[in-house]
């Protein structure tokens, strides 16, 4: 399913907003509907992956979003990061689109439970560094190491779109304008933006 505009949702917890861009061949932007962010953390060494999801499996209206709690165990895991258009049979796989445009994306993680690139914390549970890159060497964000503490807190993940037809474009010196002035002192457009509450140092989940 394709929108033209940028789906907003309102839920207790988060503010999230939803449309993943494409490209029709012809050049023009178009949106496709992402209803779907999932989040997984993977710890180092081994072990259980932690999935939390948000997921709005009707699209913008009708019932409600659904938001997983990020609760971690202190330690050490790869965040591996997940955009999916449920509307679709097969779900449709937008991570995909955002690996091969990676030049023009950008995936920012904010909020009180952050200290990281884009942030001006200084405390907060989850300590987060990129791992990935594009071709010119500037961050994605669909592959994360966080280090996971003590304490509680909001985690905003917000995937940004910045084409070739709305300069700036991603660069050098986005991650240091967002921690200074905020994502919207940067080019382009937010493709989701979603907030997870989390809550680190809650014990390891029992075995089964």
């Amino acid at each position: 399913m394709r929108s033209t505009t940028t789906t907003t949702l309102i839920a207790a917890l988060l503010v999230p907003c939803f449309a993943a861009c494409g490209d029709d061949g012809g050049g023009a932007t178009t949106n496709e509907l992402i209803t779907t962010v999932i989040l997984t953390f993977t710890p180092d060494g081994g072990g259980t992956p932690i999935v939390a999801e948000f997921d709005d499996p009707d699209g913008d209206g009708g019932l409600p979003p659904t938001v997983d709690p990020v609760n971690l165990p202190p330690g050490d895991y790869a965040l591996a990061v997940r955009f999916q258009n449920r509307l679709e049979t097969p779900p449709e796989e937008i991570t995909d689109e955002v690996r091969d445009e990676s030049d023009q994306h950008l995936i920012l993680f904010t909020g009180s439970a952050v200290v990281g690139p884009a942030t001006t914390n200084t405390t907060g549970p989850l300590t987060q560094a990129y791992a990935d890159t594009d071709a010119k060497g500037l961050p994605i964000g669909l592959a994360n190491t966080v280090t996971a503490g003590l304490g509680t807190g909001m985690l905003v993940v917000t995937l940004r779109h910045m084409p070739p037809e709305q300069p700036p474009q991603k660069g050098a010196d986005t991650l240091a304008l967002v921690k200074a002035s905020g994502i919207d002192a940067i080019g382009g457009s937010t493709d989701a933006s979603v907030t997870f509450a989390v809550t680190a140092g809650a014990p390891a989940p029992a075995l089964q």
